[in-house]
């Protein structure tokens, strides 16, 4: 990160700074995950857009995605997260479960946001939300250009600060069967800011001929690990303590 952009934070010159921006800045002061959600809340509390209101169309398609997505930063603090993703025997993926337990940093958190984004052989305006336990879906965004979709999940209920909440939901891929699309080759998964525990697994109907494991700090680029074995269940999986923020997942090769 340069000078000139902290020197920019620090002067209240840079009013909303990237989300990947605030998150190196917490990485880089060791701050512990309540003091991270407080730190990102902090940023987040000028909430000038609302998701059922039209985005500014001056604004390009990444700032819009970073304005939806900002509406409950640091609202939340995530404890666990679980994250299940099926590859199917034609090589695509078809299906992401996620399973998240949250506890609310301030008084009415009542919906949370989840960004998808596809990549050369996913398509994210094909991606569906379907809700499994304790939540909803309350709208979408979609942005074609980015290839990015920004799904609206409301909770049960308002939740009052302190309090935790668990829900589930699955991304399908609801992809035409006869598209003319490429294999899949990876994914990468990952909270918002660091998270008591992650687990992130991919299994495989038929197994690929390499997996490597991949991570990719806020901000950064993709990291690659060290190659993986997938066991008896075809599956390849990370156990994570104190995990993020970043993203966690695996890149393969047919």
């Amino acid at each position: 990160m340069s000078v000139r952009t902290i020197r920019g934070l620090e002067r209240g010159e840079i009013l909303t700074p990237q989300i990947a921006t605030l998150q190196q800045i917490a990485v880089a002061l060791g701050l512990t995950p309540q003091e991270q959600t407080e730190f990102m809340h902090a940023w987040a509390t000028e909430r000038l857009i609302t998701f059922e209101e039209l985005l500014d169309p001056g604004l390009s398609e990444l700032e819009q995605i970073d304005a939806l997505t900002r509406l409950s930063l640091g609202t939340y603090r995530v404890i666990s997260q679980v994250w299940r993703t099926s590859v199917a025997a034609n090589r695509r993926i078809t299906r992401t479960g996620c399973q998240t337990s949250i506890a609310a940093v301030e008084d009415g958190l009542e919906r949370v946001f989840s960004v998808q984004g596809g990549d050369e052989t996913t398509c994210a305006a094909d991606m569906r939300f379907v809700p499994l336990l304790g939540c909803t879906l309350l709208g979408r965004q979609d942005f074609p250009d980015s290839n990015v979709v920004v799904f609206e999940v409301g909770l049960p209920r308002r939740l009052a600060k302190g309090e935790m909440h668990a829900y589930a939901y699955q991304i399908i891929d609801e992809v035409a069967p006869d598209a003319d699309l490429g294999d899949s080759d990876g994914f990468v998964w990952g909270p918002p800011h660091t998270a008591r525990s992650v687990v992130v697994s991919v299994e495989f109907e038929v197994p690929p001929a390499a997996i490597t494991r991949v991570e990719c700090p806020p901000g950064g680029q993709l990291v690659l690990g060290g190659a993986v074995t997938l066991d008896d269940d075809r599956r390849a999986s990370i156990v994570l303590e104190d995990a993020g923020p970043g993203a966690f997942g695996f890149t393969w090769q047919w």
